[in-house]
C-alpha cells in the first residue's frame, strides 16, 4: 500500500501523534501543495492497514490534481 501511495504522489509519514496532551487522528492533508498521509505509529499493525485502505480509498483534497496527473513545479 505505502508504493501505491508513492505511485500516486502520497507520502506517509508515521509519527507519535499527540500534541499538547491531545491525541490526533491522523490523516491526509495537503502542505504546500503536496499531499501528506499522517499515520500513527502506536496503532496496532492491523489497524495501520486498514487506516491506510481507507485513507486511499478517499478522493484527494480539493487543492490537489487528480491522483496520477503531473503537476508542474512552482515555486513557494
Amino acid at each position: 500500500m505505502e508504493n501505491m501511495a508513492a505511485a500516486q504522489g502520497i507520502q506517509i509519514h508515521y509519527d507519535i501523534l499527540e500534541a499538547a496532551g491531545l491525541k490526533l487522528k491522523g490523516g491526509m492533508c495537503t502542505i504546500r501543495g503536496e499531499c501528506h498521509l499522517f499515520v500513527d505509529k502506536r496503532k496496532p499493525t492491523a489497524d495501520i492497514i486498514d487506516f491506510l485502505k481507507d485513507q486511499l480509498d478517499q478522493p484527494l483534497p480539493r487543492d490537489l490534481p487528480e491522483r496520477g496527473k503531473e503537476t508542474e513545479n512552482r515555486a513557494l
